[in-house]
C-alpha cells in the first residue's frame, strides 16, 4: 500500500497467499491423528497439543482481521504481512509389537511484520523474505 504523510492510521486487509493443510497420514489406522500431534508436541517440548493445527473435517483456515497501523509520518510503500510456523515431519512411532510409520503437515502460532518496499528486511526468515519478495519484488543488498 503506498502511504503518504498525511495519511496517519492506515487499514490493511491481509489475503491468503498460502493455505497450509493440516493432515496426519499413519501405516496404521488404529494410531489416531490426536496421539500424533501429542507425540509432536512432547517431542517440540509443548505442554498443550492445542497450540498445533489438528485436522479436521470441516475447512480448518485462520481467520485473517484488517490491521490498523500508524506508519508515524513515513512516506512509501508498506506491507503487512502475517502467517504461521509450519511443521512438516515423517515419523516412526513404536507401539506395542509393531512399529507405525507416516507423516505429518501441521502450523502454530502467528508471526508478523510490516515491510517497506525498497528497504531489505535483514532477516533471514524465509517467511518473511518471501513476504517481501511476493509484495515488493526482489530482494535487493
Amino acid at each position: 500500500m503506498n502511504i503518504r504523510k498525511s495519511d496517519g492510521w492506515v487499514t490493511f486487509h491481509p489475503r491468503l497467499v498460502r493455505n497450509i493443510v493440516p493432515q496426519v497420514s499413519t501405516s496404521d489406522d488404529r494410531v489416531s491423528a490426536h496421539q500424533v500431534l501429542a507425540a509432536l508436541a512432547k517431542r517440540l517440548k509443548w505442554w498443550d497439543v492445542e497450540q498445533l493445527a489438528a485436522p479436521r473435517e470441516e475447512s480448518a483456515g485462520r481467520r485473517r482481521y484488517p490491521v490498523k497501523v500508524d506508519h508515524l509520518g513515513h512516506t512509501g510503500r508498506f506491507v503487512q504481512a502475517e502467517g504461521v510456523q509450519v511443521v512438516d515431519a515423517s515419523f516412526t512411532m513404536s507401539c506395542p509389537g509393531r512399529d507405525v510409520y507416516g507423516s505429518v503437515t501441521t502450523w502454530f502460532g502467528d508471526v508478523n511484520a510490516s515491510l517497506a518496499c525498497g528497504v531489505n528486511p535483514r532477516t533471514k526468515e524465509p517467511w518473511v523474505q518471501e513476504a517481501y519478495r511476493l509484495t515488493c519484488g526482489p530482494l535487493r543488498p
